[in-house]
């Protein structure tokens, strides 16, 4: 079966997480929830804020949630990550993901913060339909 990564580093959003289920319900696909805890990068910083932390769990949770009820197979998946972008792209990797499905709304980064978007853009060499998916929400409206 297909998977697409769902990544999320901050700001849940109820819009862009029924996009993506409506997405990976279309094409028959395994939504990968990726929510990551940022980790300090100054030294000796080792501990990640508590907000991120239950921010993280409401989101897999939520997820968990709506997908349940749509009948969307998931797998939940929680990093700690000082360089969040690069842990999408190898997870993404790793799971063999056909696309990253990312959000923007008003020119700004829905789940992930606008220059994560902008940085997981300028380089899809990895991953030729993220193109492809990217203009998919007009085939989820009809």
């Amino acid at each position: 079966m297909t998977s697409l990564l769902l990544p999320f580093t901050h700001g849940v959003d109820a819009s862009a997480i029924n996009y993506a289920l409506a997405l990976a319900q279309r094409f028959h696909s395994t939504l990968v929830v990726l929510s990551l805890i940022r980790l300090p990068e100054a030294p000796g910083a080792r501990k990640p804020r508590l907000d991120a932390i239950q921010q993280s769990k409401d989101f897999l949770e939520f997820v968990q949630h709506k997908a349940a009820r749509q009948g969307v197979p998931i797998v939940r998946v929680e990093l700690y990550a000082q360089h969040p972008v690069r842990s999408i792209r190898t997870l993404a990797q790793e799971m063999e993901c056909a696309g990253i499905l990312l959000f923007v709304h008003r020119g700004a980064g829905v789940l992930l913060a606008t220059a994560e978007v902008k940085q997981l853009l300028e380089d899809d060499s990895g991953f030729p339909r993220l193109r492809w998916l990217s203009r998919l929400s007009d085939l989820v409206k009809r």
